[in-house]
């Protein structure tokens, strides 16, 4: 198979050794790393360690800026060229600016993504590319992640993306994936191709002098004891930081900022943002093992043309710095330190961190992976009851035929509680004006005109809508996923729903649960904690045959 970008990267335990770099001039001295060499091991899908093997991750915490302020009670360390390199001390107590002179952007190719598999599974990604060409489409393959080491443990991280375009203009990919939404219903992903790096002159100062160390494309920021903070102004106010910090140039060419901590410090600033930390411990540390594989199985797949391997915003990983760390979640953290989910494939040899995907409500049952995202069936996240005890009637699912039956009934359900916001979301009711949905339809395909009609056509194992008809005056709508069903009618907590119409033409729907429902159940999980389960338990009950190991 061929794609066309590959980012293969083959490490040992200590992961120090690139197989491509996207580009490699020569150093300016002999043995020492350039500037555009530098670049390249920044943005190279590798892993840096700790001393002690803990893996350290570059978070983007500031974008789209000319300058960024900056402190530290301590004395910093300036290294323009990174850890190896010449280095300057600068006394701590005081503000200090990093300025943008000249930024560049950097060239890209622009792919909209329309379905991405694990690597290997050739027939499914071949059947796919034969449907597309039959659709009129030329697509290609890209092939994304890596084989890495974390303590030992070898993983993969190997996907292939199916892409069409290869636009220059990001503005081209954008059309092309609004027409393919109107088409066919389906919100593809994009995927940036790095072609050549931003760049641009970085000035770090202070009041006294604004040019104390010049630097072209990236400057580091280290500090010099353990312990150390640095204060950061970003767009959500000051933000305190542990590890260094990285300034760099964004893809458009305005300033960067790259936090680089050990992926611990890390989960402290991320799991307060996504559980109640009054939750009981063993789901908060249920959470962190979750959290913990987001992050870890993400090198190499995610933030490929940017100078990071994760963005702080919520549809990356909700990251705060330190700011937002709270007692009982860091404890959870340091209490799972290195616990990472795995597993294999029936048709696999390879084994892979667990895509640990969860909801804040599954209504009493969770759903398919693959019905809701398309792409691979993954076996740790098959759709099941999440209740105490089975129910014959709804013992093959939630269909077309039992759902009405399903969300009208309470079942004793992990996540039917009146705790964690269980009440609002296990079973709800909604109802929602025609003009919603003609609004929705007319910004995505003007040629369907007056809707007349809405039809359910497919359903997942959890009763969950997947694939919606809309019929107008002029054309049909066909509305793929349950996300984009969702939203066409002004956001619905779910997809698990039965909808009715009235005279005045008003959807009725009554509905169970809160998010797509794959993987574990939020509300479940602080329930199974509160009866007494461990994480552990809560994980294998989740992402049925993951294995659970301490890596480090």
């Amino acid at each position: 198979m061929t794609g066309s970008t590959a980012y293969r990267t083959w490490l040992t335990a200590a992961l120090v050794a690139v197989a491509a770099l996207i580009a490699t001039p020569a150093a300016t001295e002999p043995g020492k790393p350039s500037t555009a060499d530098r670049m390249a091991m920044f943005y190279a899908p590798q892993f840096n360690f700790t001393r002690d093997g803990e893996p350290l991750i570059h978070v983007g915490v500031l974008n789209g800026v000319a300058d960024a302020e900056f402190s530290s009670r301590d004395p910093i360390r300036v290294l323009p060229l990174g850890d190896g390199g010449p280095e300057m001390s600068l006394p701590g107590g005081r503000a200090y600016t990093v300025r943008l002179r000249d930024g560049r952007p950097g060239d890209y190719r622009h792919w909209v993504v329309v379905q991405r598999f694990r690597y290997g599974h050739d027939d499914l990604i071949q059947t796919t590319i034969d449907a597309w060409v039959e659709r009129g489409y030329l697509p290609r393959t890209i092939e994304i992640g890596g084989l890495f080491a974390v303590g030992g443990r070898r993983f993969d991280s190997r996907a292939v993306l199916i892409a069409l375009g290869g636009f220059e203009d990001r503005g081209a990919a954008s059309a092309l994936a609004a027409r393919l939404e109107r088409r066919f219903g389906i919100e593809p992903e994009f995927h940036r191709e790095l072609l050549a790096y931003p760049g641009g002159r970085l000035d770090l100062g202070d009041r006294g002098n604004p040019s104390r160390v010049t630097h072209q494309d990236v400057l580091w920021v280290a500090p010099t004891k353990e312990g150390q903070t640095f204060r950061l102004q970003t767009h959500q106010g000051e933000r305190t930081y542990a590890g260094s910090v990285v300034f760099t140039v964004h893809r458009d060419g305005s300033l960067s900022v790259v936090n680089v901590a050990p992926v611990e410090t890390i989960l402290k600033g991320v799991v307060p943002s996504e559980v109640y930390t009054s939750a009981p411990m063993e789901s908060l540390k249920a959470q962190a093992v979750a959290a913990r594989g987001t992050l870890i199985s993400a090198l190499g797949t995610r933030r490929l043309a940017d100078p990071y391997l994760l963005c702080s915003e919520v549809h990356c990983q909700a990251y705060s710095g330190l700011t937002r760390e709270h007692p009982r979640t860091s404890r959870a953290v340091e209490e799972t330190r290195g616990e990472l989910m795995f597993a294999r494939e029936p048709w696999e040899d390879r084994w892979h961190i667990v895509d640990a995907r969860y909801s804040a409500n599954c209504g009493g049952h969770s759903e398919h992976n693959d019905n809701v995202w398309g792409g691979d069936p993954h076996s740790y996240l098959r759709g099941h009851a999440d209740t105490h005890s089975e129910d014959e009637r709804f013992k093959g699912g939630v269909t077309r035929d039992n759902v009405k039956a399903w969300v009208n009934h309470r079942p004793d359900a992990w996540c039917n509680t009146r705790r964690y916001g269980g009440k609002r979301s296990f079973r709800w009711e909604k109802t929602v004006e025609p003009e919603t949905l003609q609004s929705w339809v007319d910004e995505r395909n003007s040629a369907v005109g007056r809707v007349q009609a809405v039809n359910i056509l497919e359903r997942g194992v959890s009763g969950r809508v997947t694939r919606m008809a809309v019929k107008g005056a002029g054309d049909t709508l066909i509305l793929d996923r349950e996300l984009t069903i969702r939203r066409a009618f002004g956001g619905l907590r779910s997809s698990m729903f039965v909808m009715t119409t009235d005279a005045q033409g008003r959807f009725h729907f009554q509905g169970g649960g809160f998010g797509h429902g794959v993987g574990m159940c939020q509300t479940g999980a602080m329930m199974m904690a509160h009866a007494g389960h461990d994480h552990r338990k809560i994980l294998t009950h989740y992402y049925t045959g993951a294995h659970i190991e301490k890596l480090y």
